[in-house]
């Protein structure tokens, strides 16, 4: 028997564009791959690459990824504030979406008794 899957392939440019389009956006990871006719598990290993890509230069080089000097205490601090921000937002979010679906669970039992 013949595998009759085919492989699509992609140019790096296209994945780099795809990454960086995926980080700019705040949708979910399944959106941006649908957006761009791409199986999620692709964007995801990308996404994963670039990730490695960034820690290792780091971890080499001593130096952020995004710029080229060294990231001050001040900086780093200044990120992380951010960064903590951004995430307490999500949980807040997160949290309603999860109030949301426990009522609409509650209701929709009730609607079918």
């Amino acid at each position: 028997m013949r595998n009759t899957r085919s492989v699509k392939t992609y140019d790096q440019a296209f994945r780099d564009d795809a990454v960086a389009f995926l980080e700019r956006s705040k949708a979910p990871f399944s959106e941006v791959a649908a957006s761009l006719g791409i199986p999620t598990s692709t964007l995801y290993s990308w996404y994963r690459l670039e990730m490695v890509k960034k820690a290792k230069k780091v971890v080499s080089t001593g130096k952020a990824a995004t710029g080229g000097t060294p990231e001050t205490a001040a900086d780093k601090l200044a990120r992380l504030e951010a960064e903590n921000e951004e995430l307490r937002k999500r949980v807040a979010s997160l949290e309603e979406d999860k109030v949301i679906l426990k009522k609409f669970a509650a209701f929709s039992v009730r609607e079918k008794a």
